[in-house]
């Protein structure tokens, strides 16, 4: 009993137990895989888990011929284990040294009635499928303010279309609640017009991670949507119910990047090409034109040509002037929309905010009016046993029994020398 185990010491004793111990040496499990996470090595990653509780699990290469090829998240499975504490971090974890298919996942299960529902609406018909704009103004991603999504996305336009105008709506892409925050950023951008597409998504994850994007609420506010969408939700093999509701949907961020926009030096490339060619088609009709001439060139309304080159000169530069004009109104108006927009947004966001701030003033003083606290301020004072429990009646103590008084500004220790039947 005086041996001082180190640490590695200590997590091989406990590895030790769990091996020789005759029922907890090898095991089976039921539950259902997250996370599944496949390496070139042979080896797989993944998270057992049930309504309760999760363990980590290694299923290497050698034992991968006894489970299905086709394990993916949310299969639901029986595993043949070894309970194991790995030796360097101490980390409790199954080593696999089978899997047997039982049934698919209830997250899955869910997935797929929700799926038939929405098909049998038509929330995914190709027919109410909106183009996507060749050359959009502004796009507008709605995906976490932070990590590398966002970050691919501007990289990508930038590569593609230097100049073009990002709007970014930061949201919460995982996580209980995440739906109505996606949501709700879809109806802020259709209602206010924030943009020409939409690109809405999250890094990869498991089936777990990327739960609320296969919700009912995101897929019908991406369906309702008069806003092209593209879905992004960074998984190559997977589809979602956000895809399906989708006006188009991308395997990745950076691919949805790719789909919104053309490559600007492309365009130019092709207009260079066109106006080129434009030039070299004129050049040749004028000089055909010039050969017909020719025999009429003496005739008197052809003796001075340079006039008909000097209206239509003329001509052009008053159009361009016309042109010029219309060009500079139509930009104002634009910009006195846009400001409009903005001013909009402002007052809703404030408007929501001091609400949010009256609901919480009137909680907090609805939360000190219940405090306990608050009646001990007023002369009252609490009776506790020696666990802590406040002693609500005179029939729960005993003679003897010790006991503390909790007044607003401490406390003394009591014992009970006898108790009194009745109110006073």
């Amino acid at each position: 009993m005086n041996k001082v185990y180190s640490v590695l010491e200590l997590n091989r004793a406990v590895n030790e137990l769990l091996a020789q111990d005759p029922v907890l040496g090898r095991i089976r499990v039921r539950g259902e895989i997250s996370g599944l996470k496949k390496y070139p090595s042979g080896h797989s990653y993944f998270t057992l888990k049930d309504e309760d509780a999760a363990v980590s699990c290694v299923l290497f290469r050698q034992a991968a011929r006894n489970a299905p090829e086709t394990m993916r998240d949310g299969m639901q499975v029986v595993l043949m284990a070894q309970p194991n504490l790995y030796d360097k971090t101490g980390r409790f974890q199954l080593i696999v040294d089978a899997a047997e298919e039982e049934g698919l996942g209830d997250l899955y299960q869910r997935f797929l009635k929700l799926k038939e529902t929405l098909e049998k609406e038509g929330l995914f018909d190709p027919a109410n499928k909106k183009k996507i704009p060749y050359i959009p103004k502004r796009i507008v991603a709605i995906t976490s303010g932070a990590g590398a999504v966002i970050r691919d996305i501007i990289h990508v336009l930038q590569r593609r279309f230097p100049g073009i105008s990002l709007l970014l709506i930061p949201v919460p892409v995982q996580g209980a609640g995440a739906e109505r925050e996606i949501a709700a950023a879809i109806e802020l951008a259709n209602f206010l017009k924030l943009g020409d597409v939409l690109i809405v998504g999250r890094g990869g994850g498991s089936l777990l991670d990327l739960q609320p994007f296969n919700e009912e609420l995101t897929a019908r506010a991406i369906a309702a949507s008069d806003i092209p969408v593209i879905s992004a939700v960074g998984h190559e093999t997977d589809f979602t119910l956000s895809d399906f509701a989708a006006d188009l949907r991308a395997p990745t961020p950076s691919a949805a990047a790719e789909l919104a926009v053309p490559v600007k030096a492309e365009l130019l490339f092709r207009i260079e090409q066109l106006t080129s060619s434009m030039e070299q088609q004129m050049y040749k009709a004028i000089e055909h034109a010039g050969h017909r001439l020719r025999p009429l060139a003496g005739r008197p309304v052809l003796s001075r040509p340079e006039a008909i080159v000097e209206r239509q000169l003329a001509r052009r530069e008053l159009l361009n002037h016309r042109l010029s004009s219309i060009w500079e109104k139509l930009w104002a108006h634009e910009e006195n929309k846009l400001q409009s927009a903005v001013q909009r947004a402002e007052q809703t966001m404030r408007i929501q905010l001091e609400r949010q701030t009256a609901r919480r003033d009137k909680s907090h003083e609805t939360l000190l009016a219940l405090s306990p606290l608050s009646v001990l301020n007023r002369g009252y004072s609490l009776v506790r046993d020696k666990d802590g429990v406040p002693v609500i009646s005179a029939k729960k103590l005993k003679q003897g029994q010790a006991v503390d008084i909790v007044w607003h500004d401490g406390k003394a220790d009591a014992t009970i020398t006898k108790t009194y039947p009745g109110k006073e």
